[in-house]
């Protein structure tokens, strides 16, 4: 009895520890701050943030670090950026790998105690910004990252297949990923045929983009460009990307369900456990014996995370080269889609293990109260107040990628070989102008592709070009375009 005693107050003593540990809502904040410096062109201050963040918060310093990524990237330095997307990538496929984390933390407080997991589209994410992060620098590693990210879509895919998901749906195909494959499939001279197969899957997936079809006629052909000619690339990040926000959600049937077949498995799992020990303990076995599910409470809502998409007034970018317009760059890959599809198709679990988690909450209190001898009212006032303030101080897991843009877009551009000045602009949606232009200029190279970057989460845009040289070597000697409405 005196270790029952004792094992109730520390249960006790836990949950006032709980109670008192202190909230996120700083740290958030300071992510948010960064996240707003960024969309308005100070990068500065966004990168000091987000330094000061991944230094003193160990649970979301993983997002800091892939949003100081596309920072980095915005600032001119695409290698830098690219270094630190691969540490990231390689660590999230680590812990992927050995799985250590246990789920007792998550369960005694919510998912915020739990290592951030990127989400299934940042993964693919982290792929692609790899691969424009190389396209902006050396282009060495640009043609194996489009790959890795066209592989890891799949595998998501199929992942959710098994889980009885529409995978071909939540995870389809993006068309950044096959797109840039084929331009550097064409640009060998050699792989026409390869670059045209890439081309088609990507306008499969993304019939909108109508240039496609004049780069598979082109490919098709076995014609890069014209004798004397070289070609531009323009690649944008428009608009801000998807964050997540916490919002209420009710509970369905189908989440309950999903929630009485985790604690049933649980259940199943602790007898097992508990077996080893029955032919030495007579008593484990009737204890066994006794065990039950524990009961689903009446719960009508849980504290979820939701996608939002910030506003932003940019649609796309519009491109002049030596004064005169040459267009604007077409949507391949809409990333707020990807992550409001995905968001949407996770729910049910989302919500099953908020459930979970109040179903332990409910159950950790009532032992408690039994334990102290608590009966009738006063029993039933504890277990209220209890349950109630630990549920209450549970928050929904916003972490994410959130300098992600809302779109990749693409424009080609065919140039006689030589200097050029360039001059791209934001455009609004009703394709007015919404800033001045900004300028950079560029060499282009017979038979040979150049990438200009874009990072237009606003009006105020960073343009990141890396002049290629023929040997194919360079570094990150280029300083970011900063545009300014009172320039």
């Amino acid at each position: 009895m005196a270790n029952r005693h004792l094992h109730a107050f520390k249960i006790l003593l836990l949950l006032v520890v709980l109670a008192h540990l202190p909230g996120c809502a700083k740290s958030v904040a300071t992510i948010s701050t960064a996240r707003q410096a960024f969309a308005v062109g100070d990068l500065k201050t966004a990168s000091l943030t987000l330094q000061e963040v991944a230094s003193g918060n160990a649970q979301i310093r993983e997002t800091a670090e892939l949003d100081m990524a596309v920072v980095e990237l915005a600032a001119g330095a695409p290698s830098a950026a690219e270094r630190r997307l691969r540490t990231m990538r390689d660590r999230f496929d680590a812990a992927a790998k050995i799985n250590p984390l246990s789920e007792t933390a998550a369960v005694l407080t919510d998912d915020n105690a739990k290592r951030f997991r990127p989400a299934g589209y940042e993964e693919v994410m982290i792929r692609t910004m790899l691969a424009i992060c190389s396209l902006a620098g050396d282009q060495v590693d640009a043609e194996s990252y489009t790959l890795q990210a066209i592989n890891r879509q799949s595998k998501l895919a199929a992942k959710a297949n098994m889980r009885g998901l529409d995978g071909g749906n939540i995870y389809q195909p993006i068309a950044i990923a096959p797109y840039l494959r084929g331009v550097l499939r064409e640009a060998t001279h050699h792989d026409y045929d390869d670059a045209s197969r890439y081309y088609q899957l990507a306008s499969a997936v993304q019939p909108t983009f109508s240039a496609a079809a004049i780069d598979i006629a082109r490919s098709k052909n076995g014609t890069h460009s014209a004798k004397g000619h070289g070609v531009l690339y323009v690649i944008s990040c428009v608009g801000r990307g998807p964050i997540l926000h916490e919002t209420i959600a009710p509970t369905t049937t189908a989440t309950l369900a999903i929630a009485s077949s985790v604690l049933n498995s649980a259940t199943n799992q602790s007898r097992d456990d508990n077996d080893n020990q029955a032919t030495e303990n007579n008593e484990a076995t009737e204890e066994r014996e006794t065990e039950e599910v524990p009961a689903l409470p009446n719960i009508a809502s849980v504290k979820i995370p939701e996608v939002v998409i910030p506003e932003s007034p940019v649609a796309n970018v519009g491109i002049l080269v030596d004064g005169e317009p040459i267009g604007k760059t077409e949507t391949l890959t809409n990333v707020a889609d990807l992550a409001i599809r995905q968001n949407k198709a996770e729910m049910p679990w989302t919500i099953a293990r908020a459930i979970v988690r109040r179903v332990t909450k409910e159950a950790t209190v009532a032992a408690v109260g039994d334990a102290m001898g608590l009966e009738g009212t006063a029993g039933s006032l504890f277990h209220f107040a209890t349950a109630s303030a630990w549920s209450g101080m549970e928050k929904a897991d916003t972490r994410c990628w959130g300098l992600l843009p809302r779109e990749i877009q693409v424009r080609r551009t065919e140039l006689p070989a030589g200097p050029h000045q360039v001059h791209v602009v934001p455009l609004g949606y009703d394709g007015r102008l919404l800033a001045n232009a900004t300028q950079q200029e560029i060499t282009i190279t017979d038979g040979r592709n150049q990438y200009l970057i874009v990072m237009a989460p606003t009006e105020e845009m960073q343009v990141v070009y890396h002049a290629k040289s023929m040997e194919g070597q360079g570094s990150d000697s280029s300083e970011p375009l900063t545009f300014s409405l009172s320039d």
